[in-house]
């Protein structure tokens, strides 16, 4: 059977699998209490089930099953997988108990390094990496340390990062998207075949995280979707060499909130455990996006990043042009808002610089520095049908015949009908 058509049968698979048991992964949440209530820090302002990365474990595994006995006929290395599937269980059971209970974060991370040691004792390091420019580095007795912060920064990356419905999950997907192309490219069936089932498991997950009926992934399940990727391109990079830039770009946007983070954090003199809601994504939600805007903005920018080590990887510069067409996407997106917010009095390159992390100043005179996110959702979600009448009421008064216009309004300009927010509509 051709790869390609291979890849897409294990997505397809995968999807329906994942699709199926989404709902009854749901019902357990609420049977059983796994539940994330609203809250200060949570955009949403019900009771949602954190039961989607156990629907995503499950399926996945399931589904890797069905296709190496029922479709594709192929042998899949399950004393590998085992080591997988414990790593997971015990992720998921610390992630459940975090979900359902509440465990300290600095508890979590002591769960995390058991998990991590364990894996590298059963062979699960890296012996060299590959740099630009220099080649390849024996690790020797570094791979240790090396694979520990590697697993962490993987794991609790993708933790920080899922804040918002359709982010983790749909970064999720790229970056199995992507590591599934690498493995086609480099002739591993076996690795592609892991990344496309993890692809359509998470994309039927992505579905039901952004429908009515919503199903969060939970600190499980974005534990496990942390450790899974790393897992997969610590594989990858063992049998293809690989430049460690082009491995980690499409997780540019979990590192950079993590790093900015950490940061943060040490400058405000803040425990590195103590969670907070001045992440990446909220402050664009802060800016004045709307979660759906900050996710497309995010995920635009990591497809870019993603394309970019793609064309790089693979030696096609013609991959360059959608990377290039993802990030001037995300800086539409961006340049749109700016406009909104420029006649409010902010200036662009402090939009830029809050954005990024570098500076929280720019926010304090607006009013929403002691804001949560929550609370500047809500406000954008109610004053949106407000905006729809105000734009109606515009409409129509263009249309009524009007009286000679005076010098003072000739003097306004053509914008003087106009309805833009201001400030005010901001707090």
């Amino acid at each position: 059977m051709e790869r390609g058509i291979v890849a897409l049968v294990s997505f397809g698979v995968a999807f329906v699998m994942s699709w199926l048991v989404q709902p009854h992964f749901r019902n357990l949440g609420f049977l059983t209490d796994i539940v994330d209530h609203p809250g200060d820090r949570r955009p949403h302002r019900e009771t949602v089930p954190r039961t989607g990365g156990m629907a995503i474990f499950t399926s996945f595994f399931c589904a890797l099953y069905f296709l190496e006995n029922f479709i594709l006929r192929m042998a899949l290395p399950w004393p590998w997988l085992m080591i997988l599937i414990g790593a997971g269980v015990i992720i998921l059971a610390l992630g459940v108990g975090d979900d359902r209970f509440g465990i300290h974060a600095e508890k979590k991370l002591y769960g995390q390094l058991v998990i991590i040691l364990a894996m590298m004792l059963l062979g699960q390091r890296f012996e060299a990496v590959t740099l630009p420019v220099i080649g390849s580095i024996s690790l020797g007795g570094w791979s240790w340390p090396f694979t520990m912060f590697w697993y962490l920064g993987f794991i609790n990356s993708m933790n920080l990062i899922d804040g918002l419905d359709g982010l983790a999950s749909g970064i999720s997907v790229l970056v199995a998207l992507f590591l599934a192309v690498l493995a086609l490219a480099a002739g591993e069936m076996t690795s592609a075949l892991l990344a496309t089932a993890l692809a359509g498991c998470t994309m039927a997950f992505l579905y039901w995280n952004v429908s009515s009926r919503k199903i969060f992934l939970g600190d499980s399940g974005s534990m496990w979707m942390g450790l899974v990727l790393g897992t997969l391109m610590l594989n990858l990079s063992g049998r293809v060499s690989l430049p460690l830039t082009v491995l980690l770009a499409p997780m540019l946007v979990p590192i950079w909130d993590t790093a900015t983070t950490i940061l943060r954090r040490y400058r405000q003199r803040t425990s590195l455990f103590q969670a907070d809601d001045n992440h990446l994504h909220h402050r664009l939600v802060r800016l004045g996006f709307s979660p759906a805007r900050a996710v497309a903005v995010l995920l635009l920018v990591t497809g870019g990043s993603g394309l970019f080590a793609l064309s790089d990887a693979l030696n096609l510069a013609w991959l360059g042009l959608p990377a290039m067409a993802a990030w001037m996407g995300a800086a539409q997106l961006g340049a749109l808002q700016h406009l909104r917010n420029r006649r409010a009095g902010w200036d662009f390159i402090s939009e830029l610089s809050y954005a990024l992390g570098f500076n929280d100043r720019v926010i304090a005179w607006t009013g929403l520095a002691q804001r949560r996110v929550a609370d500047v959702i809500d406000l954008q979600a109610a004053r949106y049908p407000l905006r729809q009448v105000k734009r109606a009421a515009a409409d129509a008064n263009s249309l009524a015949p009007r009286e000679a216009a005076s010098p003072a309004q000739l003097a306004e300009g053509s914008d003087a009908d106009a309805v833009y927010p201001t400030t005010g509509d901001l707090r």
